[in-house]
């Protein structure tokens, strides 16, 4: 039968009064053990366990003298306890000899027992405390020294007298351990393989199996072979449930609050004084700079807490990152838990890592060995957000969707990580395919992009124009903002490539408008030739068309990208040379620019803001009157309609006002008598032309006959018209004898017979 200690059973009221009025030492809150790094198979390692030097006499009583300021009167405290040792024979492979001394301190003896038996002076303090609280207690009895280290104290019968004594308790204690170690397969708890462990003396309470991971595990097992429940672990500073001990737990809990992690520090450490935490690897040690790092390198462990002296051990590192290499050479990208293998240093230095020690964290095999192994990482990452990232030259650059991706000649397909995996590097230019609408992951809003550039757009305008821009694409706020904003709002009217006709987008097709050269042509925004394509055409609006809306009463005319309406049935006549017209869909007519108003060409207008009054000629020229004697004359007698000052400004104005004289194509006129009368000399009649529109002169009332060489004015007088004057003829005879019966004259106004220079008489 195994020597157990006094934990629990025979003594387990008393083990339990002393585990809630001594055991439980509070420790500081930088310091205290955390429950979640209890580990069943490895309550303390080896090497802390079997070290012999961990502490001197002097550290010892250090130590003690810190747990008790002052004893109770009338009793002896650990810190000032004495007596005379005995001396002991080496026991070969277990304890070298002991030397008896006189008026041996508690500090002493426990000392030279670690040392002589290689037993950690930590490993003694605690159990002291575990088992009978001596090192914390202020008015410890006698009866606590005599049973010491519980020692000799089974759990189904009384402690063994032949062992009592402090000297005794501690000595047989530090020598029962090393018995385990050197016969690690003689007794019931074994290192390397699964044991069955009790949860308490109470054999209904049951077991549960531990991988026991060491022999100190083993020994403290085979010492007190009861493992903590949850409810234990659950109030580690309490008591648990009627199945609970406490012995074991109480161990890990104490060593820990005193000296630090009882197993091998995690390897994510920091001191109690400075919250800063590393990654220690091999003989580096890495900065982990924020929370979200840290919480992706939760395989590795919780963060353990260590002395100064234990960082200093390590040479600093650049700061951790996500790119880790193993002992093979193998590189990794880690995120939630998962390792992605880097197939190349080109992904390695994508993901702003690098193929030398500045670039990756070297970890042993067993940390890599940690993260569960995931599929290869890829250059495009999609998020758990929904958005998808490719990532080059350690920029990542949204992408919009899959067609995005493909058309931009980056392989198909992604990996899935954490929105914060790439959080680090920089923003760059999304990848976006021409003509595809995205939405603001943010704000919702959409934009149409074509190139760098992109462009408003409404919900109700892509839903006028079927299907062929759906599904959108989406990209964040940030990404949107790199698109340089333009103006023009997308409507449905584009240019494939930016140039050529604008082509107008409905539900049902398209068509295309030839009429939108000039500085007034459509807003249209660039786009595909494919996108074009997948709208059938339905017609084509040459410049100049007449045209209307299917449920419009106006005739408007289409040019310079706008519908100009014209203001009646004769206007549109005269410039449109015919009563034909073009009838287009309303989703067509709506989504061109309405521009003013096309007058009449050859009628007359003014504003109500200025006097002046304009002869309209052909589409887009005004012609200043300075008298309506001229226009009259040519036969332009209809009274001047007021319009509004954007409908007359639309009209440039003619280089001179409205003469006599009008040239229509190659031909010259003169106007007298309400009609055109064909000159074939202009220098005959010097009295100034003015150039007018085809559309202009077709309105105009043509005399056949070329005007003769005789004007009259209104008093009578007629003038022979020589060399470009006029010259008085006086008398009805001098007429006659210069042949004016036979061509006869022409009646002109006063003010057109002043034009022409006077000669000598006739």
């Amino acid at each position: 039968m195994s020597i157990r200690s006094r934990s629990l059973s025979g003594g387990l009221l008393f083990t339990l009064l002393l585990g809630l009025l001594v055991g439980i030492v509070p420790a500081t809150s930088a310091q205290a053990a955390d429950a979640r790094d209890f580990n069943p198979g490895n309550l303390i390692t080896d090497a802390q366990f079997f070290d012999g030097q961990a502490m001197s006499a002097a550290e010892v009583q250090s130590f003690l003298n810190g747990k008790v300021a002052k004893c109770q009167s009338g009793y002896t405290c650990l810190k000032d306890f004495t007596m005379n040792t005995v001396t002991r024979p080496a026991d070969a492979g277990k304890c070298a000899a002991y030397d008896g001394r006189a008026n041996e301190t508690a500090a002493q003896i426990i000392a030279r027992v670690g040392q002589a038996c290689g037993i950690s002076q930590k490993a003694i303090l605690v159990l002291l405390e575990k088992e009978q609280g001596l090192v914390t207690l202020s008015n410890p009895s006698a009866s606590r020294y005599t049973i010491a280290t519980g020692y000799a104290c089974p759990d189904t019968s009384a402690c063994d007298a032949k062992y009592f004594g402090f000297y005794n308790q501690v000595y047989m204690a530090a020598l029962q351990f090393k018995r385990y170690q050197a016969n690690p397969t003689y007794w019931g708890h074994i290192a390397g393989r699964v044991n069955n462990i009790r949860l308490h003396p109470n054999a209904s309470c049951g077991t549960t199996p531990v991988f026991i991971q060491n022999q100190a595990t083993a020994g403290l097992y085979n010492y007190t072979p009861y493992q903590p429940n949850q409810a234990a672990l659950n109030n580690l500073y309490g008591t648990g449930d009627s199945c609970s001990s406490y012995g074991n737990r109480n161990f890990w809990r104490m060593y820990t609050d005193w000296f630090g992690a009882s197993t091998d520090p995690s390897a994510l450490v920091r001191t109690t004084s400075n919250s800063t935490v590393y990654l220690i690897s091999d003989t580096r040690k890495h900065v982990v700079s924020d929370m979200t790092l840290l919480n992706n390198l939760a395989p590795l462990g919780n963060v353990s807490y260590v002395d100064q002296s234990y960082l200093d051990k390590f040479t600093t590192a650049q700061p951790a990152g996500r790119i880790m290499r193993a002992a093979s050479g193998a590189m990794f990208f880690f995120d939630n838990g998962v390792k992605f293998s880097m197939s190349s240093c080109v992904i390695v230095e994508d993901f702003a890592g690098a193929c030398n020690p500045a670039g990756y964290v070297q970890l042993t095999d067993d940390q890599v060995a940690k993260f569960t192994t995931g599929p290869a990482l890829t250059s495009v990452v999609g998020l758990s957000s929904g958005q998808r990232f490719y990532i080059k030259s350690s920029q990542r650059r949204e992408v919009a969707d899959a067609a995005s991706q493909s058309q931009a000649g980056i392989p198909a397909g992604f990996t899935m990580l954490s929105d914060s995996a790439i959080s680090g590097l920089a923003l760059g230019a999304p990848i976006v395919r021409d003509s595809l609408v995205v939405q603001n992951r943010n704000t919702s809003a959409l934009s149409y992009v074509y190139g760098s550039s992109r462009y408003p757009v409404s919900e109700a305008t892509l839903n006028s124009l079927k299907n062929n821009l759906k599904p959108y694409g989406s990209l964040s706020n940030d990404s949107i903002n790199m698109l340089t904003a333009n103006s023009t709002v997308f409507s449905g009217r584009v240019r494939v490539g930016g140039s050529g006709p604008t082509q107008l987008l409905t539900s049902d097709g398209r068509v295309e408008w030839a009429a939108d050269s000039g500085a007034g042509s459509l807003d249209s925004v660039p786009a595909t030739a494919q996108l074009v394509a997948d709208y059938p055409l339905q017609g084509t609006v040459p410049a100049g068309a007449a045209v209307k809306g299917a449920s419009s009463p106006v005739i408007s005319r289409a040019a310079d990208g706008q519908i100009r309406g014209y203001d009646g049935w004769s206007g549109f006549v005269r410039l449109n040379g015919s009563s034909q017209f073009v009838t287009l869909p309303d989703k067509v007519f709506t989504r061109i620019k309405t521009g003013p108003a096309q007058l009449t060409v050859g009628a007359l207008y003014r504003t109500a803001a200025d006097p002046n009054v304009y002869l309209i000629d052909g589409a887009g020229t005004k012609v200043l009157l300075n008298s309506f004697d001229p226009a009259a004359a040519a036969g332009i007698t209809q009274s001047v309609t007021f319009v509004s000052i954007a409908d007359l400004n639309a009209y440039k104005v003619a280089a001179a006002p409205l003469a006599y004289g009008y040239i229509c194509g190659a031909n010259s006129f003169v106007a007298a008598g309400g009609t055109l009368v064909p000159v074939t000399d202009r220098n005959q009649f010097p009295v100034g032309y003015t150039t007018l529109d085809p559309s202009t002169c077709a309105v105009l009332t043509k005399a056949k006959n070329p005007a003769p060489k005789f004007i009259r004015t209104g008093d009578g007088r007629i003038y022979l018209l020589d060399a470009g004057r006029k010259r008085a003829v006086d008398s009805m005879d001098r007429f006659n004898a210069l042949g004016g019966p036979a061509v006869g004259f022409l009646n002109v106004s006063f003010d057109f017979a002043r034009l022409i220079p006077d000669g000598p008489l006739a």
